[in-house]
This record gives structure tokens, sequence and C-alpha cells, in this order.
């Protein structure tokens, strides 16, 4: 039997994007909306105006709310604020946070979410699942829309701080162990397995590779690149029905660094450290084949001392790693007592870079 999976219907991704709202189709549907428009107090706040002014749309209809966090008290208040002002359409400006709550209140008032990223750093920018801080020390993720438009000027994203972009390609790179466990998973008959799903994610990593290997690539080309790759990355999600084809022991080492160990830097950061601990053991130890080049390309780090963390919060962090999910991954299949694991991270990282 088919599988019904809902995807976004408009998708606009181009240099002056905003410019071509007024034209399209989305206009249409939003135009006569009440209409909550959720992004930060900062820069993002000033680009949702910028978004307003090309939509032309009318005071009246639009509510500015204010999303400092993704915190389950945040996420209540603008649900409650959104309903107060009977809203028929999320839009949500900016980063991770930003887009994390707009999905997660249009879920709870089941009204369409239109996604604008101001920043390519994960994949939240086309998924159906959003992350929620429930306690100062624990997210989990938890189902939320679909969007039902992203728009992405990479004009707007070109001008986010590097180190954003930066860590969206460590989310992106991940996929690569991410579906090493899905796999070790099936294989163990522990999970069952979506193979359309992971060749939508394989696919998305893969396009990424080969635009990076191809050294005469402008910014803009790489930026469209990582925009589609991160996007198809949400639809493998979808058609998983899960976070499952691009989240594995990697992430489950960053979740374990956020509970215990302070969550000293980005998510796609911590992502990347654990994708070098991931890939080796998951047996990936050549370098002809592992995403460590690219870290050093694209300005991720190669160490965890870079990020601030000590070797005992590594152990720490990798021992608690498989308590965060119930997912089962290469780390199930891992002694994880301390002597070992040090002598893990002792082979994978040498001294930072």
């Amino acid at each position: 039997m088919a599988k019904n999976v809902l995807l976004p219907n408009h998708l606009i991704c181009e240099p002056r994007a905003f410019g071509r709202l007024r034209a399209s189709e989305i206009y249409a549907e939003a135009a006569e909306r009440r209409i909550a428009l959720l992004s930060g107090a900062g820069p993002t706040y000033e680009i949702g105006e910028r978004l307003i002014e090309e939509l032309k749309l009318k005071p009246s209809q639009i509510n500015r709310l204010v999303c400092p966090d993704n915190s389950l008290q945040t996420i209540d208040r603008l649900e409650a604020e959104a309903q107060s002002h009977f809203t028929e359409m999320i839009i949500g400006v900016g980063g991770g946070k930003a887009l994390d709550a707009a999905k997660v209140v249009g879920a709870r008032l089941n009204v369409p979410v239109m996604l604008v990223p101001t920043a390519l750093s994960g994949d939240a920018i086309c998924s159906p699942v959003g992350s929620v801080r429930v306690s100062p020390d624990k997210s989990i993720s938890i189902a939320g829309t679909m969007p039902w438009a992203v728009v992405i000027d990479l004009e707007v994203a070109a001008g986010s701080p590097v180190r954003l972009w930066s860590a969206g390609i460590g989310d992106l790179l991940s996929n690569k162990t991410a579906l090493a466990d899905w796999k070790l998973a099936h294989r163990a008959a522990r999970e069952k397995i979506d193979t359309f799903a992971c060749l939508i994610a394989d696919h998305a990593i893969e396009a990424f590779i080969h635009a990076a290997d191809h050294g005469n690539e402008s910014k803009e080309a790489l930026l469209r690149v990582t925009a589609e790759s991160l996007i198809m990355s949400g639809m493998a999600m979808a058609i998983a029905g899960s976070s499952r084809p691009c989240s594995g022991s990697e992430h489950l080492i960053s979740h374990a660094l956020d509970a215990y160990c302070g969550g000293k830097a980005l998510h796609g950061e911590q992502v990347a450290i654990g994708l070098l601990i991931a890939e080796w053991l998951q047996g990936n130890r050549d370098s002809g084949s592992s995403m460590r080049p690219y870290l050093v390309r694209f300005g991720l780090p190669t160490h965890y001392e870079e990020l601030g963390y000590s070797k005992e919060e590594m152990i720490l962090a990798i021992r608690k790693a498989p308590t965060l999910r119930n997912r089962y991954t290469v780390l199930n299949e891992t002694e994880l007592t301390a002597d070992h694991i040090g002598r893990v991270l002792d082979a994978v990282f040498t001294t930072p870079r």
C-alpha cells in the first residue's frame, strides 16, 4: 500500500527570493489570512520586516511574535499568543530555534507553516520534526508540521555568519554515519528501514560532496546546493516519519554533550565531532572515505578540544549517549567502558589544529 507523505507545496531557493513572493502562489494563499510571524529579536526581526514589506501584507493581519529560544515555555507562550489572535498561518523567520518553534506551534494549531531560514545552519529548514528544550539540560525531538512553503533567499543566507553555514554542513555530512547506523539496526533486526528515505538522504549528501569536490564552484553555488541538500534531508525524514535517516550515533553524542556537558557549541559543530567518532566505530577508518577533509575545508572542528570539551567530558557523553533515544546505533555494539572509550578518542583525535 502506498504511503501518504506531506511535502512542501512551494519552494523558492534563489538570490533575491523575497522579491519573487508578490507574484507567487504563496502570496495568493497568504494575502487574506491572519498571520503570526515568529522571529528572533535581533537581525532576524529586521528580516521579518523586509518579508512583510515584500509581501505587502496589511499591518492588521500580522501579529509579530518574538521567539528567543526553543524552550517548551516559549512554545507554550507563542501558541497562546497566536491562538488569541485567531492565527490562520505561521511564518517562521530565523535559524533553527525559530523554525522549530514555528513547526510545533503550527502543528498544535493545525495551521499551515511557512519557513524562511535566514541561515543554513541545519536540516530544520524543511522537516516535520521540531527540537524542543524541555529543561535546561534536555531537548527532545517531537512531531511538528511539515512546512507548506519554504523560502530561502540566498543573499540573506550569504549574509549570515559563516560559522552557521559550517554548522549546517556538519549536520548534513552526518547523513553518512546516520544511514550506516540505520542499516546496522536493520541488519540486527532491531528496526525496519525505509529504503526510499535512505535513498533521498544519501543523495542529499552525495550531491553536496559532488559540488564541493569541484574547486571552481562559487560560494553562491555551494550555498544553493547546501540548501537543496538540507531540504532533501528534511524530505527523507518526512518519508521515514522520524529523523532516523539523518540522525544516528553522532547526533546522540551531540545530545549527550548538551545534556551532561553544558552544550558548549553549535549543534552542527558537535555533530561533526560525533561523526568522526561514529565513522571510526563503524569501521570507516580510511582517510580516503572519511568526512574529515570536508570538516577541515569548511571550518568545522576536528578535535573536541576546539569546542571546549575535555577528554573526561567526551567519555561521559559517549557513555550516556545510547540512553537518550530509543535508537539502535553502533554505540549499542561498542564496549562503553571509560578505558575503551578513552582509547577510541586517542585513535580518532590527535591534537587540535
